[in-house]
């Protein structure tokens, strides 16, 4: 992937650039800033404001982040909204409302795919999947059982797979949204495993093993190429718990001698790590590694869920309600009281 120099904030624009991210990425973004960019616009709505005027809701993302805008004065081919994910070319300037960042648009513009590098759309984690993944592979090396240690390895060694591993996100939408997001949320839960191994009687290799590889579905069940992520066939018909534990079951079928009650273990831990049947698990967590791999797979998401909807939420403001927790989220301000204190009797 070529690399591309990202501007400062303030300096000046040039022309649209064919194949080319113009000025500054949506992490460039604060308050004050004037915007000329290009972006993929995706939950476009138009809506009604409290006078009854209409108004173009929407997001503008790139691969370092996305930020809620809105448009007024509506064009007539806008009038409807976009029929879906569009690429746009944005002019407007952002502010902060009810203590979010958001950009108020005056003028946008559907680009065509052949006007852009897809690759500079698509969400992308920020971390190193280097080293995210050496860190993933050194615990499985350290495995006491031989045999998960060898399932580990085989795994590992499938090049598609790992591959598609390190790349893929883990989910269209809810939370890790993000090319290396799988890998990026395995990691989480596997530390977060390390820890409950050290608090309570489990079998560690087991859990440990379903913390990282209890989504590896994933890897089938969606689709990120062409510059958006989207459900794949295998994906909408089995879902990513059946298409996981096939997977792992593969791999075990080619290891002489894996004892069937641990294959029996590690499935009902890939059949259950959703939690509950509404969730897309045909069962729920029936023994105590499997009860963790769900409680931590939940508590990593959830977590992540916060923080990417707080992204652009200012200390003592509140994110929107439209997100996956389904609710206003709050971020308080990080001032302690002593410091509240000292900044009253400064100013009298």
């Amino acid at each position: 992937m070529q690399r591309i120099r990202i501007p400062k904030v303030g300096e000046g624009s040039r022309d649209l650039n064919s194949k080319a991210k113009e000025k500054f990425w949506a992490r460039d973004l604060q308050p004050g800033v004037n915007l000329r960019s290009t972006f993929l616009a995706t939950d476009a709505n138009v809506r009604s404001d409290s006078r009854g005027t209409p108004y173009l809701s929407l997001k503008l993302v790139d691969k370092t982040g996305s930020v809620d805008a809105r448009m007024w004065r509506l064009p007539s081919e806008l009038l409807n909204g976009l029929d879906g994910p569009e690429y746009v070319h944005a002019e407007g300037h952002a502010h902060e409302y009810r203590g979010m960042l958001q950009v108020k648009l005056d003028r946008l513009k559907v680009l065509h795919k052949t006007e852009i590098e897809e690759e500079d759309y698509l969400p992308a984690t920020e971390g190193d999947c280097q080293s995210m993944s050496a860190e993933v592979m050194e615990a499985g090396r350290e495995f006491e059982d031989e045999y998960l240690r060898e399932l580990f390895e085989s795994m590992v060694a499938d090049e598609a797979l790992w591959s598609a591993f390190c790349a893929a996100p883990a989910a269209k939408a809810m939370h890790h949204a993000r090319v290396g997001g799988l890998l990026e949320h395995s990691l989480y839960c596997l530390r977060l495993a390390k820890t409950l191994a050290d608090m309570y009687p489990v079998n560690r290799d087991l859990l440990l093993f379903g913390a990282i590889f209890h989504d590896v579905g994933k890897t089938q069940e969606l689709s990120w190429e062409g510059g958006s992520f989207s459900y794949s066939t295998p994906g909408r018909l089995q879902g990513h718990v059946v298409l996981g534990d096939r997977i792992v079951a593969a791999h075990i079928a080619a290891i002489p001698g894996f004892p069937e009650e641990l294959a029996l273990q590690l499935s009902h831990i890939m059949l259950s790590h959703q939690g509950e049947l509404e969730y897309g698990s045909p069962e729920r967590p029936k023994t105590f590694e499997a009860l963790l791999v769900n409680l931590l797979d939940n508590l990593d998401a959830r977590a992540a869920m916060f923080v990417e909807t707080t992204h652009n939420v200012s200390p003592g403001g509140w994110s929107h309600h439209e997100n996956p927790l389904r609710r206003a989220l709050y971020i308080p301000n990080s001032m302690t009281s002593d410091e509240e204190r000292a900044e009253r009797d400064a100013t009298g």
